[in-house]
């Protein structure tokens, strides 16, 4: 009986072939009849694939699907089209609108931002917002201003520069790629490196003004007595420096040690 049950399952596998005709192809993935006569979909339990992925569904029809309020609002929170404003992204008072997949907030007067999280006199830290360079409240706005060797634009936000030698831009002739194999010297004109009395390299800094140069207290211990303008403490090349500052460490009021 044993020998008999194996010659006829290996006999089927011999009639079966890489690819199946249409018909029998269709028969594999059947897509199941859905609940749409008439009161019949009223009777059945909700689905959420049919009610809202294959088609847009109302939150009560997701609600019905899921059968609980906390899953429905932390699902229609991110649906399209949803209730993006039901975590209330906008600050003080004002008022959100959902839009597809996102909202935006109508500020009150006297405050603005994405989410109106900022008086209109108020310096912003987020990127994309206020002022590029420096930024100096007011009474009723706030005022930008650039560095040396930069122009204020017409936004009156960020900062064009105007000095082919402006603190913190990039020489032009910087590669695009790298090969791992090549010791490419890289551009970077406000930071330094901090050298001793015999030259040897300590430590990096950054170039705030002409004369001052910010690095750390570890650094200031070691006594650096020059600084090398453009050049990283990490780099072995000393023919490409833009200049040479001579330090005296000062420490801050506020610190010890």
């Amino acid at each position: 009986m044993a020998l008999f049950l194996l010659f006829a399952f290996i006999s089927n596998q011999a009639d079966l072939t890489v690819f199946l005709s249409g018909n029998e192809a269709n028969k594999v993935i059947v897509r199941s009849k859905r609940a749409r006569y008439m009161i019949i979909e009223e009777i059945l339990q909700g689905n959420l694939e049919r009610e809202c992925l294959e088609e847009r569904c109302t939150y009560e029809e997701a609600r019905e699907a899921l059968e609980d309020v906390e899953k429905t609002n932390q699902f229609w929170s991110g649906y399209f089209g949803g209730k993006q404003c039901s975590s209330n992204p906008c600050l003080h008072k004002s008022e959100c609108k959902d839009t597809i997949r996102s909202y935006m907030c109508v500020c009150k007067d006297g405050f603005e931002g994405t989410n109106c999280a900022f008086a209109k006199n108020e310096c912003r830290h987020e990127v994309g917002e206020g002022c590029e360079h420096f930024c100096y409240p007011e009474l009723k706005t706030y005022r930008c201003s650039c560095a040396d060797g930069y122009e204020l634009g017409e936004d009156e936000q960020s900062c064009i520069p105007q000095d082919q030698c402006a603190c913190g831009r990039l020489k032009n002739y910087l590669p695009t790629q790298l090969d791992a194999s090549q010791k490419v010297h890289r551009g970077f004109p406000w930071q330094v490196l901090l050298l001793n009395a015999e030259g040897r390299r300590l430590c990096g800094g950054v170039l705030l003004k002409t004369n001052f140069v910010l690095t750390t207290a570890e650094c200031a211990r070691l006594s650096p007595t020059s600084a090398e303008i453009g050049m990283q403490a990490d780099t072995q090349q000393k023919s490409d420096y833009q200049g040479i500052l001579w330090v005296q460490s000062r420490g801050h009021t506020e610190t010890t040690g």
